[in-house]
């Protein structure tokens, strides 16, 4: 799949999915999975997919307070 690479948090959809955290993050998509599994990072499960909402990625991760 295409990776994108984003210039900026302000061009970051809202929700993000697996490989775009990945992407940001600089982890691979399992761990990311593995992350939000154990709830480590703020996720939800729709059916087999996993959505992350940017701000709460940002809180976690220390880009915003």
């Amino acid at each position: 799949m295409f990776k994108k690479a984003y210039m900026s948090w302000n061009d970051v959809p809202a929700l993000i999915d697996l490989e775009q955290a990945s992407v940001l993050l600089g982890l691979n998509i399992e761990s990311v999975r593995r992350y939000c599994v154990t709830g480590d990072i703020p996720a939800v499960q729709i059916g087999k997919q996993w959505r992350i909402d940017k701000q709460k990625l940002m809180q976690k991760f220390g880009y915003i307070q």
